[in-house]
């Protein structure tokens, strides 16, 4: 069982993570929804943390496009790494 760490939904089976919004270095953004990427993504459910088409991912995301510059969120440098939040992605990574 995965449980988003801010959603508290099982991520097997939850539509959409709530979190609508994230804080990145120069303000708040709206989340990219899945689907709405470029290059857009032709499934149903996302293949990393299994949202459904029109959801937000769950933070951590492989998927995840950043809202400010457009790259892989979890990589690009338009936030300041939480070091809690990043120990907890790596060992979700392994597991």
């Amino acid at each position: 069982m995965a449980v988003c760490d801010d959603c508290n939904q099982e991520m097997l089976v939850a539509a959409s993570c709530t979190l609508a919004s994230i804080d990145l270095i120069d303000g708040t953004y709206r989340r990219v929804r899945f689907g709405s990427e470029r290059p857009s993504w032709q499934t149903d459910r996302c293949g990393d943390c299994n949202v459904a088409l029109g959801g937000l991912h769950h933070l951590g995301c492989d998927v995840e496009r950043c809202p400010d510059c457009s790259y892989q969120l979890i990589s690009c440098d338009c936030w300041e790494e939480d070091p809690e939040q990043t120990d907890a992605w790596a060992a979700e990574s392994f597991t």
